[in-house]
């Protein structure tokens, strides 16, 4: 079980934490793979005013996403580490927190929503970030143990 704990769940969760931040990092520029703004705003967002978020703020969270990619590869030891321990902790604690915090709390998002976005949001987003979450708390209680 530690050799999972070790390698399978960091690298899984961080291939989907640089997965999901890339794809937010092109939907600063771009609404792809979504035809166009509209259907974006209707199938991420949940509404159908197919205005965009500002650019800044998507490249925000795919960094941020991005970061939490490289963190996880630090605390389980995989690269060179920056910081004190505790720092890289309490980052992988907090990580785990937001992503369970909008999992869990994802389903609140479903109200007035678009149905597209209902749809995806139940079947994929809000279970993903519910699984992401789970793995960054394995992550970080075994780095908190080592």
């Amino acid at each position: 079980m530690t050799t999972v704990v070790r390698t399978v769940v960091p690298a899984a969760l961080t291939v989907a934490l640089v997965a999901i931040g890339g794809l937010h990092l092109v939907w600063a520029f771009s609404p792809w793979p979504l035809a166009d703004k509209v259907t974006f705003t209707k199938t991420i967002l949940g509404s159908d005013s197919g205005t965009m978020p500002p650019p800044a703020l998507s490249a925000l969270v795919g960094l941020a996403l991005i970061t939490g990619a490289v963190l996880t590869l630090m605390v389980n030891e995989t690269i060179p580490e920056l910081g004190p321990n505790w720092l890289r902790t309490l980052g992988s604690y907090a990580l785990a927190l937001v992503l369970l915090g909008r999992g869990l709390g994802g389903f609140l998002l479903n109200s007035g929503a678009t149905d597209e976005f209902q749809r995806w949001n139940t079947a994929l987003y809000s279970p993903l970030c519910i699984a992401l979450g789970l793995l960054g708390g394995v992550v970080a209680v075994a780095a908190s143990k080592r």
